[in-house]
């Protein structure tokens, strides 16, 4: 295959992929996508963009992943809530991918011929667990951009120059604002050394080993330093004594994901929804045999199987259980290790590529597995279309999970739907009687129905359940509960409750409206341009909500 062929061939399979995802563009925002895209205010001014890179990336969990929220941010800022162009973006982003992914493999290192190159990126792109890194707009994003970052980095490292070089320090700095995945970047580099596949004088010098890795020890120390300051080493946990077989569980589902993934989408599963023994002996005679077929090419292809065995463990090692994380399982997490395996068959194909029965075996293998894998992303994106079809499949393939009943709730809740709601809140329940997320929104349901007393009740028994953690969810709390109280015309209470919310967040605006507008309603004006004075005063405090308010006070002549 000629030069220009396999460029326009590569151009083929980065369109088809881009074209798979992008045709999904029309799917609305879902789950994590409410707090990291609807709830943001859009960029006013550079210093906004800054303080990103200054405070942590999500306000209930222990992350920093500044230059992808940038990124989702800079669009929230160009084109609003239009979840059409965040699509887009993610497809055309899952194309990037794929073709950086076709640049390292084709290092002549890996000895991997061109279509044997050209089917491993394209199952690689259309595998399941890269459509989980694309229909989500902020989940995905977060796996997806490292992901692109952590392939150029690596490709610009064993690209062995000293200009290629500097590269993969940059791009290795920047995959580490995008995810904390990215921390394993220098072990990674310095397995490759090891294995002499960047062109390193086998016995170099301390110093020079020194020199060639300071850049990424700085980057490190700079990281961690960052992350004590947000977080103060508060989040790390190790779970290992009370999770033993945690990392061995991580293993065994990535082995399984990467060959024999579900059909269907099963979101963020426990063991006990993902675990099949079939299909996991199945992955594991796979991986016997691609192991088998290496080992007979060791003497050619050893070095390079060793790189993408350390590749599918590192990638895998930040959220394979070892320290606490957020959901046990994911295919995101999988995603770059699914590299791998792919790459190793390119590589073993092709030291057999010069017998015809191999290439035509291989060919149609390919293409079946490219069709299969095609289908199944295809048909991952109908669950991702809306929320009711998202949370609905969520709760088919795992009924256990609370989460997912309060979400399907919550949908629910929006719809008007509040019978429905609220028995999705009892089931939520039945599984974790003390799940607080549950608690509050049944409470939110009760007081849109009026229905204040059996709410306020609800309020006050989460209130207890989130006594010295949570602050942010108490300060909610406080303020639907002024609303509760408010609702049956107490405006002690009410008062009350939305001073407490104020005494736990001094930023939270709409506790000061409220307090503002019960006091306009009770003719005392004085007291509620108290409020709307302090309101105009606060950090958070919008150009949008500066007009509005001073409308307010203009209309209630309070300026």
């Amino acid at each position: 295959m000629t030069r220009k062929a396999e460029t326009l061939s590569l151009l083929a399979v980065v369109s088809v992929i881009s074209a798979l995802y992008g045709s999904y563009y029309s799917n609305t925002f879902l789950y994590d996508d409410s707090e990291q895209v609807l709830a943001q205010q859009p960029l006013e001014s550079f210093d906004d963009l800054i303080l990103i890179f200054t405070e942590p990336s999500f306000p209930t969990l222990p992350y920093y992943r500044p230059l992808t929220r940038a990124s989702i941010m800079l669009q929230k800022t160009l084109h609003g809530d239009d979840a059409r162009w965040f699509h887009l973006f993610n497809a055309i982003l899952a194309g990037i991918t794929v073709g950086i992914a076709w640049l390292l493999i084709r290092l002549p290192l890996f000895k991997i011929l061109p279509v044997p190159a050209l089917f491993a990126v394209a199952l690689f792109g259309l595998h399941p667990a890269a459509s989980s890194c694309v229909y989500p707009v902020a989940s995905g994003r977060e796996t997806l951009l490292p992901a692109a970052l952590i392939l150029l980095s690596t490709w610009c490292f064993l690209k062995g120059s000293q200009k290629y070089y500097w590269w993969s320090v940059v791009t290795c700095g920047l995959a580490l604002l995008a995810k904390e995945q990215a921390i394993v970047l220098p072990v990674l580099f310095v397995t490759a050394d090891l294995l002499n596949l960047t062109g390193l004088p086998e016995k170099r010098q301390l110093a020079g080993w020194f020199r060639r890795y300071l850049p990424f020890l700085l980057l490190l120390a700079g990281y961690l330093l960052l992350r004590w300051l947000l977080f103060s080493g508060t989040e790390v946990k190790l779970m290992l004594a009370e999770q033993p077989l945690g990392p061995f569980y991580s293993l065994l589902y990535a082995l399984q994901t990467s060959f024999v993934p579900f059909v269907e989408l099963v979101y963020e599963p426990p063991v006990e929804v993902w675990f099949d023994p079939l299909r996991i002996l199945i992955a594991v005679l796979l991986t016997g045999i691609l192991v088998y077929f290496v080992w007979r090419k060791s003497e050619e292809l050893g070095r390079s199987a060793c790189f993408w065995g350390g590749w599918f463990l590192l990638l895998m090692l930040p959220t394979s259980n070892i320290l606490e994380q957020e959901c046990a399982f994911s295919e995101r997490y999988v995603f770059l290790s699914v590299l791998a395996p792919l790459a190793l068959s390119a590589s073993m194909i092709s030291q057999y590529w010069d017998r015809f029965l191999v290439r035509k075996l291989f060919m149609i293998t390919g293409l079946v597995a490219g069709v299969c894998l095609a289908c199944i992303s295809g048909i991952r994106g109908i669950y991702f279309e809306n929320e009711e079809t998202f949370f609905r499949q969520w709760v088919n393939t795992n009924p256990r999970s609370s989460t997912a009943h309060v979400h399907l709730g919550l949908v629910y809740a929006s719809h008007e739907q509040f019978a429905e709601a609220l028995a999705c809140y009892e089931r939520a329940l039945a599984i974790d009687p003390e799940f607080t997320g549950a608690l509050i929104n049944q409470a939110n349901a009760l007081v849109t129905m009026q229905q204040y007393d059996p709410a306020i009740e609800l309020y006050q028994r989460s209130l207890e359940l989130l006594d010295g953690k949570l602050q942010h969810l108490k300060v909610g709390v406080y303020h639907n509960l002024g609303n509760a109280w408010w609702g049956k015309r107490d405006a002690e209470q009410a008062i009350q409750s939305y001073e407490r919310a104020i005494k736990l967040s001094r930023e939270h605006l709409p506790s000061y409206l409220a307090l503002a507008d019960i006091y306009l309603q009770q003719d005392q004006p004085a007291h509620a341009a108290r409020y709307l004075n302090e309101a105009l005063k606060l950090d958070s405090m919008t150009k949008q909500k500066q007009r509005e308010i001073h409308n307010v006070m203009q209309r209630f002549q309070l300026e």
